[in-house]
C-alpha cells in the first residue's frame, strides 16, 4: 500500500492510501494519484526524488507526458559506433524517447549525447530503488481559460507536490477477474478547490468518497470492492461530448456524482402516468389499423416519429409494433425510453445539437446547483466544423419536456421527476 501526502499546503497534509498492482507503469500510478486527490489530469505531472533534481521537482522540462526513469539500459554511442553505459547504468527521461545529456556537450571523444530508453519502469522497480524518497508533482491548469479560445490559451495554475511513502508491501496482480488494478483504500484531509480543474473536498464526505470510488471503477476496470461494474454507464454523456477532452468530462462527472447521480432516482409514478396520457393515447390511436392522419397528429406526432416510436406511411402515422407490444402498457418503460432516445437521437445530429441536449439534461439533474461546465465549451467548439444540421435539438427536447410536465412554458423545472429523467438521459437505462 502507498500513502500519498499532499505536502504543498500548510498544516497537516491531506493523504490518500492507494493499493496498486506493482507491475503497472508509473503513468498508471500517476492516474491513481490524480484521481485520489481529485485532479482531472489535464495538467502536467512528473515523478522525482531529492537526489535527481533534473528529474524531480526542480526540473525545468515540463510537458503533458511522462517524466520518469527509463529501464537501466540507457546508452550513448561514440563516433565509432560503440555504445557505452551512463555513469550509473541508468538513464532518466520520457519513456520511449531520447534524453539529451548536456554534460557531454564538449566531450572531445564526440559522444552522441542522446540516451536511448527501452521502456518505462514499473511501480515496483521505482519503489524498490527510491523507497521513501519518491515524490510526485502535478501542475494544475485553468481549464476555464479555454472558453471560446484555442488550446494554446490554457493557463498554468499552481503546482502541487505529493510525497509517496510505502506503508506495506505491494501485492502482485491478483487472479481475480474483477479485482481492480488500483483502488483507493482510505485517507483524510481537505484538497484545496482552486480553479475550474480543482478537486474534491473532504474525503470523509460520503458523496466525495462515492465519486472517488466511481472514478477508480471507470479507470481501472472494476469496482473498488472487487465486484464487476454492471450499472448504467456514462456512454450517452460521453457520446454527446465527444468533442471535449477526457479531463473536462471527468470534472463534470465528478460534480454530477457528488450531486447524487449514482443513486437510484426516485420517480413519482402517478405523475409519469398522468403526463404520458396524451402520448400513449396518440400511440394507441396510431396502432389501430386506420392509423392517424399525420397532420392531425401535429407536433407531437412529428416528435414521436423523430424518436422512432412511430412512422409515417402515405400520410398516416403508425405506431411501431414493438412499441405497441412492449411500451404502451408499461408507462415507466415508455418514460425511460423517451429519455434515452432524446439523448441518443441527438447524437446523430450536429455537434452543437447533441452537446446542447446533454447540457439541458445536466440542468435537469442539477436544478439550481452548479457544476463545472467547461466540457460543454470544448464540445461547442466542434459545432463550427459540423457539416450537417438537424431538426433534432433543444427545441424538440424542450417541447417533449413540457409535454411530460417536467418543465413549464419558460423551460424552468416544474416537477422533481425532472431530475430522474435527466439522469436517465445521461446514463442510459436504469
Amino acid at each position: 500500500m502507498l500513502r500519498v501526502e499532499l505536502v504543498s499546503i500548510d498544516g497537516d497534509p491531506p493523504w490518500r492510501a492507494i493499493s496498486i498492482d506493482p507491475s503497472l507503469g508509473l503513468d498508471r500510478l500517476a492516474d491513481a494519484i490524480m484521481l485520489a486527490f481529485g485532479w482531472t489530469g489535464a495538467g502536467s505531472w512528473r515523478f522525482g526524488t531529492m537526489h535527481t533534481p533534473w528529474w524531480g521537482r526542480d526540473a525545468d522540462a515540463w510537458g503533458p507526458g511522462i517524466l520518469t526513469p527509463a529501464r537501466p539500459i540507457a546508452r550513448r554511442s561514440d563516433r565509432a559506433g560503440e555504445y557505452r553505459s551512463g555513469s550509473d547504468g541508468y538513464g532518466y527521461g520520457a519513456a520511449g524517447h531520447g534524453y539529451v545529456d548536456d554534460r557531454y556537450a564538449d566531450d572531445p571523444c564526440g559522444y552522441d549525447r542522446t540516451y536511448e530508453h527501452d521502456r518505462e519502469w514499473n511501480v515496483d522497480q521505482v519503489v524498490e530503488r527510491f523507497g521513501g524518497e519518491l515524490e510526485f508533482e502535478y501542475r494544475q491548469v485553468d481549464l476555464g481559460s479555454v472558453r471560446g479560445r484555442g488550446a494554446g490559451a490554457v493557463r498554468s495554475g499552481p503546482t502541487w507536490r505529493h510525497r509517496i511513502v510505502v506503508e506495506s508491501a505491494l501485492d502482485a496482480a491478483t487472479s481475480d477477474t474483477f479485482a481492480p488494478s488500483a483502488a483507493l483504500l482510505g485517507g483524510a484531509g481537505t484538497v484545496p478547490r482552486i480553479g475550474t480543474e480543482a478537486a474534491y473536498g473532504e474525503l470523509g464526505d460520503p458523496s466525495d468518497r462515492a465519486a472517488l470510488d466511481h472514478e477508480f471503477d471507470l479507470m481501472f476496470g472494476s469496482t473498488s470492492f472487487g465486484r464487476p461494474f454492471d450499472g448504467p454507464t456514462w456512454a450517452p454523456l460521453d457520446t454527446a461530448l465527444s468533442g471535449s477532452s477526457a479531463p473536462a468530462r471527468r470534472a463534470l462527472r465528478m460534480d454530477l456524482v457528488g450531486l447524487g447521480a449514482l443513486e437510484p432516482p426516485i420517480v413519482d409514478g402517478e405523475q409519469v402516468v398522468r403526463a404520458l396520457a396524451p402520448i400513449r393515447e396518440l400511440l394507441r390511436s396510431s396502432a389501430d389499423p386506420d392509423g392517424v392522419d399525420v397532420e392531425a397528429a401535429g407536433a407531437l406526432g412529428d416528435d414521436l416519429k423523430a424518436l422512432r416510436l412511430a412512422r409515417v406511411q402515405k400520410g398516416i402515422l403508425r405506431t411501431y409494433v414493438t412499441v405497441r407490444d412492449t411500451l404502451l402498457d408499461d408507462p415507466l418503460a415508455l418514460w425511460h425510453t423517451l429519455a434515452e432516445r432524446l439523448m441518443h437521437d441527438s447524437s446523430s445530429s450536429s455537434y452543437r445539437s447533441r452537446s446542447d441536449v446533454a447540457e439541458r439534461a445536466v440542468d435537469l439533474v442539477c436544478g439550481d446547483r452548479d457544476v463545472r461546465r467547461f466540457a460543454f465549451d470544448e464540445a461547442h467548439r466542434q459545432s463550427w466544423s459540423a457539416a450537417r444540421t438537424s431538426e433534432f435539438g433543444p427545441t424538440r427536447l424542450d417541447r417533449m419536456l413540457a409535454t411530460l410536465e417536467l418543465v413549464d412554458a419558460e423551460g424552468r423545472i416544474a416537477h422533481p421527476n425532472a431530475r430522474a429523467f435527466g439522469i436517465a438521459m445521461l446514463r442510459g437505462a436504469t
